[in-house]
């Protein structure tokens, strides 16, 4: 360290004997303003190196304005400032933006969905379990209790309770290792048995608590290791779409085994045949989970870990390295972090309580869209071709439908925004609810096998509305309150989906159920305009700033 007495109260000039030759700068650097964590001590080169006080050595020779004081005498050059570091310490160039196409966007933020890519797994499992308690179920288990037909909700009900009460208390990685091996627990007593309904009715609970205790966490989860621009169809994919892929793989392995007339005769059932799977989904969710799922870096933030939060945002993308988007992405987890700190817990609750009101009215509609009456519908219009010994051809194109609408949507979130699908969805399906309301009036004498054909399109138009509420439920609750709002929503919808399979069933009665929410959808088709905000390519902070005011115009 030099002596003050020896430093010069201007640079010298270019050409100073001890300076070494010029070097070309590096690159690859943040811009000026970034934290500095992880960069090389002092005397690499850096951009905005101060311009008074002796250079270090291996810092480039510029043009100062003036010679140094007459009589001047530098002291060696070995003991200007630290050597230089070895090359090692560079931070190699950023990976280039993700603007050029699909597969380069997909294989540079492939971190990120695996972050959360364990419950993906799990809400297949929940899928066909959903589908199983709707109707999509051997024959045998045509008529069950209302007591095993709503196990799954309610059990899906006490795991997102938990799981509310439990957030930020232990780590999410923990939480989806243990409802991993719920599933598994669950298919294992599913495939073990034959033909019993207790022990369903166990791994109908197993599967349930797993889903609801996966389920809060990641949503939250999902938001905040996504970067903006992959946030909405990492958050769709993961839950809207593997719920309804998992209805669909129901649909299928069900009406594939026929309809188990001879279940007493088979060495092995459908319903084994569903256990196998949930012990599949459950031991990849399990390895996932273990080795590829990473915490929250806002969380990480909060309690003062800003080095592992570095270390995480430089995990969730490929190459593993620190890049000038790291460090973007850092400052904005900060902000944000900053900005849910400075609001109260009364305004959290009043901010939550506005969101919370939009995405139960479209969550509620989307199981509304797939419950028991539209399954009792399917099958009312399909009755007249109905065998035991049928393959039902019409099951699988109505979960076909539902898969589609869903899948074009998830990946759409981005390009076409949050709210046009949603409002374009309502709308056409609130449409369709209506023209098969007007055709189950002339039930048994109208044209029976159209209404199949309403399903259908109902489904896929359904299937677009909701999928980017999945989105909505990552990004609109403040920090402080989101995993107790997401769990309040899931209940919500669990609540529906109890109501709606208590009710007594009728012709009658579902001509008036689909008026209901043929009206319920255009109505908020109608409502969204105003309501429901566009947060496409937002940060998580600047979509929670949308979700404040009730009434959002834009687009």
């Amino acid at each position: 360290m030099q002596n003050d007495k020896y430093m010069p109260p201007q640079p010298p000039a270019y050409g100073f004997s001890s300076s070494p030759p010029s070097e070309e700068p590096q690159h690859g650097y943040p811009p000026q303003g970034y934290p500095q964590h992880g960069y090389p001590p002092q005397g690499y080169p850096q951009q905005g190196y101060p311009q008074h006080g002796y250079p270090p050595q291996g810092y480039p020779a510029q043009n100062y304005p003036s010679p140094p004081p007459t009589g001047f005498s530098p002291p060696p050059a070995h003991n200007y400032g630290a050597p230089p570091p070895p090359q090692s310490y560079a931070p190699p160039p950023a990976p280039p933006p993700p603007t050029n196409g699909w597969y380069t966007r997909n294989r540079i933020n492939k971190p990120q969905s695996n972050a959360a890519g364990a419950a993906s797994l799990i809400f297949l499992s929940g899928g066909m379990n959903i589908a199983w308690s709707i109707g999509f179920r051997p024959y045998f288990y045509g008529l069950v209790t209302l007591h095993m037909g709503v196990a799954w909700f309610i059990a899906a009900i006490i795991g997102a309770l938990i799981s509310s009460l439990l957030a930020n208390k232990i780590p999410k990685k923990l939480v989806v290792i243990f409802a991993s091996v719920l599933v598994i627990v669950g298919g294992i007593i599913r495939a073990a048995t034959h033909y019993k309904p207790n022990a369903i009715e166990a791994s109908l609970y197993m599967d349930g608590i797993a889903n609801g205790l996966a389920f809060v966490p990641t949503m939250a989860l999902v938001g905040e290791v996504a970067w903006p621009y992959m946030r909405g169809p990492i958050a769709a994919s993961i839950e809207q779409m593997c719920y309804t892929l998992g209805i669909f793989l129901q649909i299928i392995y069900t009406e594939s085994w026929g309809v188990d007339n001879s279940y007493y005769y088979n060495s092995f059932s459908s319903e084994q045949m569903h256990g196998v799977f949930s012990i599949i989904f459950g031991v990849i969710a399990l390895i996932i989970a273990a080795f590829l799922c990473i915490e929250s870096p806002v969380i990480m933030l909060a309690n003062g870990e800003e080095q592992r939060a570095i270390d995480t945002l430089r995990r969730l993308q490929h190459p593993y390295t620190i890049t000038t988007e790291t460090y973007v992405q850092l400052e904005e987890h900060k902000r944000y972090l900053a900005h849910n700190k400075d609001l109260s817990m009364s305004t959290s609750l009043a901010q939550a309580f506005q969101a919370f009101v939009r995405l139960v009215y479209l969550r509620a509609l989307n199981v509304m869209s797939i419950s028991g009456v539209v399954f009792f519908a399917l099958f009312i219009s399909v009755l007249p071709h109905y065998s035991l010994y049928n393959f039902m051809w019409q099951y699988i194109v109505f979960g076909l439908c539902r898969f589609l609408g869903n899948f074009v949507a998830s990946f759409g979130t981005e390009s076409l925004g949050r709210k046009k699908p949603t409002l374009l969805g309502l709308l056409l399906s609130g449409g369709f609810c209506f023209g098969i309301a007007s055709m189950l009036a002339d039930f048994p004498y109208g044209a029976i096998d159209s209404i199949v054909y309403l399903i259908f399109v109902y489904q896929v138009f359904a299937s677009i509305a909701f999928a980017p509420s999945s989105v909505y439920l990552t990004e609109a609750y403040p920090l402080g309150v989101k995993q107790h709002f997401i769990g309040f929503t899931y209940i919500v919808e669990m609540l529906v989906f109890i109501i709606i399979a208590s009710a007594d069933v009728s012709i009658s009665g579902v001509k008036i159920y689909f008026y209901i929410v043929g009206g319920l959808s255009v109505f908020g088709a109608i409502l969204g305009i105003w309501c429901l905000p566009e947060t496409r390519g937002t940060t998580l902070r600047e979509a929670q700033e949308k979700f404040k005011s009730m009434f959002n115009r834009a687009f």
